[in-house]
């Protein structure tokens, strides 16, 4: 199976530390484990990036296992572009201008 190359967006490297700072005023353990759990989702995109459908116009989500956030992310031809990593409550509208 093809090993898609990833490219991590500077918007969703800010939506990533905006999530752990929320998480560590909240615990000093859970922004390592949110971070855990964002590679680990990075890592079953890159290495299946179809096994999530289009939610809207070319995008796909992959949830977090643990934590109420979701990966967004489109495919080309062999590059993952993960454009937001947002809380499962957070509308697409908010940040869609990113694509």
């Amino acid at each position: 199976m093809k090993r898609y190359k990833v490219r991590i967006l500077p918007s969703a490297y800010e939506d990533l530390r905006h999530a752990r700072t929320w998480y560590r005023q909240h615990s000093p353990i859970l922004p390592k484990r949110f971070s855990q759990q964002v590679n680990l989702s990075v890592q079953r995109v890159r290495e299946n990036p179809f096994a999530h459908t289009i939610r809207y116009k070319e995008v796909r989500i992959a949830n977090l296992n643990v934590f109420p956030y979701a990966l967004h992310y489109l495919v080309t031809e062999s590059t993952v572009v993960i454009i937001a990593i947002h809380h499962t409550a957070i509308s697409p509208e908010k940040w869609i201008d990113r694509l």
